[in-house]
């Protein structure tokens, strides 16, 4: 590219929103760019980011404790010193992460920016909904359907709205689980991210569940618990006689993937995108109270290619979670056959195909005079 741009990247408050950006802030300023992330301040982000070599500017958010109905009405409003910053900055791009963090940098620059806004999950949050009309020139999906019929039909563009995945680390992408080795026959190695917020039911019936298997099958375990539930899980695979290295957050998740033979977790959008990513089989259960349920239709993106089962968080008991796990691993090619099912090279290309996307937008933008058609 020869033009050098200016870019705002504005992110939500939590890891899905964050990782993200800062996989496309390092490829556009591989690129040249000036690069700046604006984020709200909050205890995530600035562990996250103070371990990056990247600009970062923050506002403090003031809708985060508001109920959703009172959000959504309040992302309306622009806060003036989110306005001034981004007036002051006069980008050629905003790209909104979504969440409604990232709608008043959205909407508080002037018609010399051109805004795009990357939606992550299989259904599009309300805020990123709101922006498809009244503020965005183009839209990228990270998975697909994201947008309805009926948002489609207010969408201030025709053409411009594409499934190009979601950004993976780099350390994930250097992983290869589409190439499943049979030579561990004997032996079935489960990786269970039990860490997330709203996951006890995961982290509570897996134990039991592998120790149904550990008869017949050789298990060793990887478990993230996340805080709460550390303590009690830890112990009862050591009552349970299970071979499991429990911690409460694992900071090498893409050692774990690496390792695994089987996830077992939630349907976070960067989740089922990791697993795309490098082709490793899973069993889902989606967080039963997501906005929109928008976690089941995450995974239905990897069930409906036969990379992943999905079990209904309501339906979750050890029996039944035992039988699928057997259902899975008792023959191996049953597994490598998921792990190929699961692979998609989008998600390998996601971060470079999603920079050239917005360059294209960008332009057009910049050649209509900034006025783009309605």
């Amino acid at each position: 590219m020869d033009k050098k741009y200016k870019i705002l990247i504005a992110t939500g408050g939590t890891g899905g929103h964050i990782y993200p950006a800062i996989a496309l802030a390092k490829q556009y300023e591989k690129d040249g760019n000036e690069v700046i992330i604006v984020g709200t301040g909050n205890e995530v982000e600035e562990k996250i980011f103070k371990s990056q070599d990247l600009k970062v500017r923050y506002f403090q958010s003031k809708i985060k404790d508001y109920p959703t109905y009172k959000k959504l009405f309040m992302s309306f409003k622009v806060d003036k010193a989110v306005r001034d910053f981004v007036r002051e900055t006069k980008p050629d791009l905003i790209l909104g992460m979504g969440g409604y963090a990232s709608s008043e940098v959205c909407r508080a620059g002037d018609r010399g920016s051109c805004v795009i806004i990357h939606e992550q999950n299989s259904v599009a949050g309300r805020v990123n909904r709101l922006l498809l009309f009244l503020s965005a020139t183009a839209a990228i999906q990270g998975l697909p359907g994201s947008f309805s019929k009926l948002d489609r039909l207010f969408m201030r563009f025709s053409d411009d709205l594409k499934f190009l995945g979601n950004p993976i680390r780099n350390e994930i992408l250097n992983i290869n689980k589409n190439s499943l080795k049979e030579e561990n026959a004997e032996e079935l190695r489960v990786f269970i991210m039990g860490g997330s917020q709203g996951a006890r039911s995961i982290n509570m019936i897996t134990p039991n569940a592998l120790a149904a298997l550990n008869r017949s099958i050789n298990i060793k375990v990887v478990h993230d618990t996340g805080d709460h539930d550390y303590e009690e899980v830890k112990e009862s695979y050591r009552r349970l006689g299970i071979d499991a290295k429990v911690s409460k957050f694992n900071g090498n998740v893409e050692s774990a993937y690496s390792w695994a033979d089987l996830f077992i977790g939630r349907a976070g959008a960067m989740t089922v995108s990791e697993l795309s990513a490098i082709g490793l089989p899973s069993i889902l259960i989606p967080f039963p109270y997501a906005m929109d349920n928008h976690q089941f239709y995450n995974a239905r993106f990897l069930e409906e290619k036969g990379g992943a089962v999905i079990i209904d968080d309501k339906n979750l008991t050890s029996e039944h979670l035992a039988d699928v796990i057997k259902e899975v691993s008792e023959d191996r090619k049953i597994l490598k056959k998921m792990s190929e099912s699961a692979f998609d090279v989008r998600f390998i290309h996601a971060t470079e195909n999603i920079v050239d996307f917005t360059y294209q937008v960008i332009k057009k933008f910049k050649l209509m005079g900034n006025h783009y058609p309605m």
